[in-house]
């Protein structure tokens, strides 16, 4: 009796991720707010921009503090673009950005249509062009003279490899930074699916059911000329390492892979993890114009021998 009643939980579930084309599986949105950036004394302003269609996207700049680290006041150094995960909203995803802005660098953290305060329903397309609308406007805002980070985690990750692989001004983009990305859409769907035995049976038919026009690893070549840093962990249990691994036997110099120690969503509650990214962004202000110099080759020795 108890079979039966799982064989038609199973069929349920199956048909209605094969009638919604199994967005539920790729994103998971929430609309309320549960903390802000002041929480950990960081101040913040509230930004919309325009995506497709007039779609208005909710995001937060969080401003730049001093250095704690320096003696004296320094000078901005640039902007960070954080692209987050597929579930919750921005109030949850800001404590991996946040700790960054004590460095000197501004932050800026939108949701994804259907996410947060943002309109529209999430659906790949649709956030696919959400990502090009919020870097274009980060290359709007930032000085020439300043870096331009951008920082995917999870999903964020791999919108980010297609988002910068394709823009037809990535020469301004200072470096991309991926944080346990996954490099196929449908390999993860089945990685995910494949945990729990409820759902090992559907991995396969539901996975096939997924765009995966957006392959990571179909653009992850094209990054370069940018830098591309990839972060990823061992003890990560919804992206499989191979992930990584994969992601960066496909992509062009220069290109570096750091082994972090964390699970799959506080990364940067560990010190270690926080200093390794801060040290590889330091290895990036040493170029002569962030943005500009990606041809220049002490920097490219440099980056590629960090680590």
């Amino acid at each position: 009796m108890i079979w039966h009643s799982c064989k038609r939980w199973i069929v349920l579930v199956s048909a209605l991720a094969l009638l919604t084309g199994c967005t539920g599986l790729l994103f998971q949105p929430m609309k309320q707010h549960l903390f802000t950036p002041d929480i950990v004394n960081t101040e913040y302003k509230d930004i919309t921009i325009v995506s497709d269609k007039g779609i208005h996207l909710h995001g937060w700049r969080l401003l730049a503090q001093e250095d704690d680290n320096e003696k004296s006041h320094t000078a901005k150094k640039g902007n960070i673009l954080f692209l987050h995960g597929n579930g919750e909203n921005i109030s949850t995803h800001f404590g991996n950005l946040y700790w960054l802005m004590q460095r000197g660098y501004d932050g800026y953290i939108f949701d994804y249509r259907g996410y947060g305060k943002s309109e529209g329903i999430p659906e790949l397309d649709g956030v696919v062009r959400d990502v090009r609308a919020m870097l274009d406007y980060m290359i709007s805002v930032t000085p020439p003279d300043q870096q331009l980070i951008v920082i995917g985690h999870s999903m964020g990750g791999a919108l980010a490899i297609y988002a910068v692989a394709t823009h037809p001004r990535k020469q301004r983009i200072t470096a991309l930074v991926t944080i346990e990305a996954f490099s196929d859409y449908r390999q993860v769907t089945r990685d995910v699916l494949g945990n729990s035995w409820l759902t090992w049976a559907l991995q396969w038919p539901l996975s096939l059911t997924i765009d995966n026009s957006y392959r990571p690893l179909d653009y992850v070549a094209d990054v370069s000329p940018a830098p591309l840093l990839i972060m990823h962990s061992k003890q990560d249990r919804l992206v499989p390492y191979y992930h990584a691994l994969a992601l960066y036997e496909q992509a062009r110099q220069p290109k570096q892979f750091i082994d972090i120690n964390s699970d799959h969503n506080h990364i940067f509650n560990i010190k270690a993890n926080r200093r390794l990214l801060l040290e590889y962004l330091q290895q990036l202000s040493m170029q002569k114009r962030p943005g500009l110099s990606r041809g220049d080759d002490t920097a490219r020795v440099l980056l590629e021998e960090y680590g």
